[in-house]
């Protein structure tokens, strides 16, 4: 069966004007902006990466995500009671700005990489179906202070 332009065009039409005419109070709020890929995964691992830079500052810093570098799949062997089993994660390398929060303070470019692992992440994890997001881990690999 193949349906035409106009046939889809006649049906949506139908839908959207059924859908808003039952709808108008459930819409929330739009907030107008603009959002990269990069600012949703900075958002996802801003809790721990202002945890990793106090850790390695020893007191509260500015941090803000510059610019991802590279992004890596790692896949490693694991054998367990004569099992082979692959562990996978995915390794981001990042660079970041930290400074104190004073206005006047100059700022550093550090550069970090973090593990970051899910349960259903790379090896042999069974690849879920899910709309909840948990058990991602992010954890630091390395630490480079700007010098």
């Amino acid at each position: 069966m193949q349906l035409t332009g106009r046939f889809v065009v006649s049906i949506s039409s139908i839908i959207s004007t059924s859908v808003t005419a039952n709808a108008k109070e459930a819409i929330p709020e739009r907030v107008d902006g603009y959002f990269t890929t990069q600012d949703i995964l900075s958002a996802i691992i801003e809790p721990k990466l202002n945890k990793i830079v106090k850790d390695q500052y020893g007191r509260e810093m500015f941090v803000n995500p510059m610019k991802v570098n590279e992004v890596y799949f790692m896949d490693k062997l694991k054998s367990t009671k004569g099992k082979d089993t692959y562990e996978g994660w995915i390794e981001l390398d990042m660079f970041i700005m930290v400074g104190e929060r004073k206005p006047d303070e100059n700022f550093k470019m550090d550069r970090v990489v973090l593990k970051i692992d899910a349960p259903n992440i790379g090896g042999t994890a069974p690849h879920l179906i899910s709309d909840e997001i948990e058990g991602i881990q992010v954890e630091l690999a390395k630490y480079y202070k700007h010098k």
